[in-house]
């Protein structure tokens, strides 16, 4: 999957709202829906944070695991949960266990990694292609031609508003549908 400029900008600023409710909270996680409302109330006249939406958060995130990954340091992202409270099946521990996944967030000195995430965003932004956002019915055309090419098969409604949102995000069709099946077995 391609990186957008809207993951970056959005994942550096989930970062700091992951850390700080870490922090706050030893140990206990933040679902997706409340991470996406904390985000809003912090930076109410940010158009892609007030757009955001739970469905396309694993994208945003995406970025952080691979800065965690790339410098070996705790899975910051375990702190972000569906709604049963608990991470999706694909969560893979590092620790022996998600308990310890957070435990080891919460105890980490994140501090000394501020510079290096603002720098490896920075490094980011300068891969990325812009994408043009789609508007609503724009995404939902194209939803309905690739249905019609075959190219789709028919989707409960709840699957059909979440790729129009990924769309909607400027996402390739190839690219939003892979996520779309992605979300679906997480």
């Amino acid at each position: 999957m391609k990186t957008t400029p809207t993951d970056i900008h959005l994942a550096h600023l989930f970062y700091d709202i992951l850390i700080a409710h870490a922090q706050a909270y030893p140990g206990k996680a933040i679902r997706y829906k409340d991470l996406i409302g904390t985000a809003k109330v912090a930076h109410p006249n940010d158009e892609a944070v007030q757009m955001s939406i739970p469905v396309s958060l694993g994208r945003r995130l995406e970025l952080i695991v691979q800065f965690t990954r790339e410098n070996q340091l705790p899975p910051l992202t375990c702190v972000v949960v569906n709604d049963t409270g608990r991470p999706g099946n694909s969560y893979k521990n590092i620790h022996g266990s998600w308990e310890a996944d957070l435990d080891a967030v919460a105890l980490y000195d994140w501090s000394a990694w501020a510079g290096r995430w603002n720098l490896f965003v920075e490094a980011e932004k300068k891969k990325t292609v812009p994408v043009k956002r789609r508007t609503d019915d724009a995404a939902r055309q194209l939803v309905h031609q690739e249905f019609k090419a075959g190219n789709l098969p028919r989707l409960e409604l709840l699957a059909k508003e979440q790729l129009v949102e990924l769309l909607k995000d400027g996402l390739p069709f190839e690219d939003a549908y892979a996520e779309l099946l992605e979300m679906a077995q997480a």
